[in-house]
């Protein structure tokens, strides 16, 4: 979406907040009072404006319900959305969606040792810079295995490391068994960190070629400045080719994604602002805003928008994973009209194609909002509902035994391979990782709680 004032759907929304501000005294008073008036606004937005508003259960009474969050719940269309989402806590809602939250600063995956064990072990995917556990010299790789000496299993695991201020870690290594052994203990603190999304942004030159490199965590609408430095620099640079790193990436601002693409895709495309991507609303969302801004208004269409600086490529190499979701999966699906998109990953991306908005009471005087999905995203070609993601075109595994941003790195150096045609993957390296080959992802709810694409609200 091109505007950043969504004025059609703020409104409706405004409306409904109105609506149930004025209608306080329906609420019958008893000594749960305030709940039945969260619970009232959580119909109220739900049915105006989540994508499956038809399909929720009509039989839920909202005054019988004393639990607002399992209320949501049980509204939500199961097993399709996995994503929506309330909280108590609307400011911490908007300072995570602007990538500032409390913590360590040590970004992690979690293992099972084995197939069908209950012991846990947490790899160190990237640390944010100057964060307690980049000052601890924690870096990329690591793994850990105990907190606070305790051993992390599947039964403990999300009650030791998350919602934490301080915590003790473990670090250890494999052997060749797999068996895994104590090597150093890391105290550490946690501080609330403004994550600048743009871990590290490089240009590589390898005979002769110049290619832009750019790891990219988050889609927040705060750096977008930053992230038009980074495509200024590149420009200067000479670029020809680029590899953007999304592997890590579990979504953000549908505004912040298109800019990205504006300043990747071919110069006539962005020019001519062609279609970026139609969203598809629940139909009395739809109804209401074709009424009240027409059938091309940008709440249906989106267009590429016209940036500081456009590097006209015809070819984007997209590194990915599992957790590259949402509007990292919306810029691989609305560039793939309009230019050859090559996906190089462990494994196949998350599969979201759907985006929320926050809808929080500011009349009330409490800090529940909600995170709902209110719509799905098409690309030009009309292509959506891609329900197990995009898989890789090479396949390339993420064994954390490199740092990231350098030729060493086994995903870029594929990259590299095929956009020079040099082979940079060392065989011995690959042969020397000391990860186990029977570890198995574990799902972590947390994670994916964080898997959003979200409309840009002033």
């Amino acid at each position: 979406m091109n505007s950043i004032s969504k004025a059609a759907v703020f409104s409706l929304f405004f409306s409904l907040v109105l609506f149930w501000s004025c209608k306080e005294e329906d609420v019958k008073p008893t000594p749960d009072g305030q709940v039945q008036e969260i619970n009232a606004f959580i119909w109220q937005g739900m049915s105006e404006m989540y994508l499956w508003n038809d399909l929720m259960p009509q039989d839920i009474d909202a005054k019988s319900e004393f639990d607002p969050k399992q209320y949501f719940d049980k509204l939500l269309y199961k097993p399709t959305d996995r994503w929506s989402f309330i909280t108590d806590d609307y400011d911490g809602l908007i300072n995570s969606l602007k990538g500032i939250e409390t913590s360590f600063g040590d970004n992690f995956k979690l293992f099972l040792t084995t197939s069908g064990s209950n012991d846990v072990v947490g790899i160190v995917k990237y640390v944010i810079p100057n964060s307690p556990a980049d000052l601890a010299g924690i870096k990329r790789g690591d793994k850990f295995f105990k907190v606070d000496g305790i051993k992390l299993t599947t039964a403990n695991y999300q009650e030791l490391l998350y919602d934490r201020s301080s915590y003790t870690l473990t670090l250890g290594e494999f052997d060749a068994q797999g068996n895994i052994s104590p090597v150093e203990d890391k105290n550490l603190t946690a501080i609330e960190l403004a994550e600048n999304p743009i871990l590290i942004h490089k240009t590589f030159d390898v005979n002769g070629q110049k290619i832009a490199y750019l790891s990219y965590n988050q889609f927040i609408q705060e750096y977008s400045d930053s992230l038009v430095s980074a495509f200024q620099q590149f420009k200067q640079d000479g670029v020809t080719d680029m590899v953007l790193d999304l592997r890590y990436n579990p979504g953000g601002s549908i505004n912040n994604a298109i800019l990205l693409s504006s300043m990747i895709a071919p110069a006539a495309v962005v020019e001519n602002k062609n279609i970026y991507a139609r969203m598809v609303w629940n139909d009395h969302v739809t109804e209401y805003i074709i009424q009240e801004e027409g059938e091309n208004s940008d709440n249906l269409v989106s267009t590429f928008v016209i940036p500081q600086v456009n590097l006209d490529l015809n070819r984007i190499y997209i590194l990915i994973s599992r957790n590259s979701a949402s509007a990292s999966e919306l810029v691989i699906n609305c560039l793939k009209p309009y230019m050859d998109v090559v996906l190089v990953g462990s494994e196949n991306t998350t599969g979201k194609y759907v985006g929320s908005i926050t809808i929080h009471d500011e009349n009330a005087n409490n800090g529940w909002a909600m995170q709902p999905i209110v719509l799905k995203s098409a690309n030009a070609d009309g292509f959506t509902d891609f329900v197990d993601g995009f898989y890789p075109d090479f396949i390339v595994a993420d064994d954390f035994n490199a740092d990231l941003g350098t030729l060493e790195e086994d995903m870029l150096a594929k990259s590299v391979e095929l956009i020079t045609g040099v082979s940079l993957t060392d065989p011995a390296r690959v042969a020397s990782s000391t990860l186990p080959k029977n570890l198995q992802p574990v799902f972590d709810q947390r994670f994916a709680s964080r898997q959003n694409m979200y409309l840009d609200f002033p």
